[in-house]
């Protein structure tokens, strides 16, 4: 389990990310997430694509942390402390990282089910472990990553 985790630590960062801007919020999700695997790990081991198992487990423990932040009406950072982050990054890395919090941000304004879909297909996931992850159709799978496409270059475009 411990492996797994690591070997895909970075994609959960990501993944943690884009869902969730506060860092404080955001560890605890994490530290969800590593319980929530530590529980799971005998069925982690036996599953027959662990990584999708993995991501299906960073999936739910995500939702239901967006859940409890819609009834805590929890606040994310604050455009201006975002702006004051990236004021502090050497020049040259700066066009980058404000392309990179224009994703971020576009990502979090994507539908629910749009924001599931793209943030595992960014993470190089196939359909058919993205549909077992989601536990949905591939078919589903396409109809959703096809729409959060579209609805993300159309946030990008807009710069909302």
């Amino acid at each position: 389990m411990l492996q797994l985790w690591q070997q895909n630590q970075g994609a959960i960062s990501r993944t943690l990310l884009a869902s969730e801007a506060d860092p404080a919020a955001r560890q605890d999700l994490k530290q969800d997430i590593f319980l929530a695997l530590h529980q799971a790990a005998g069925r982690l081991h036996t599953a027959e694509m662990p990584r999708a198992y993995l991501f299906r487990i960073v999936h739910n423990v995500t939702v239901d942390h967006i859940a409890r932040a819609q009834r805590h009406k929890w606040q994310p950072l604050e455009e201006d402390m975002q702006q004051q982050m990236l004021d502090e990054c050497p020049s040259e890395q700066l066009g980058e990282q404000q392309q990179s919090q224009q994703l971020m941000q576009a990502v979090r304004r994507l539908s629910p089910a749009n924001r599931q879909v793209i943030l595992l297909a960014m993470e190089d996931l196939d359909a058919p472990e993205i549909a077992d992850i989601l536990q949905i159709s591939h078919g589903a799978v396409r109809v959703r990553l096809n729409r959060a496409k579209t609805e993300l270059m159309e946030l990008m475009q807009n710069g909302r």
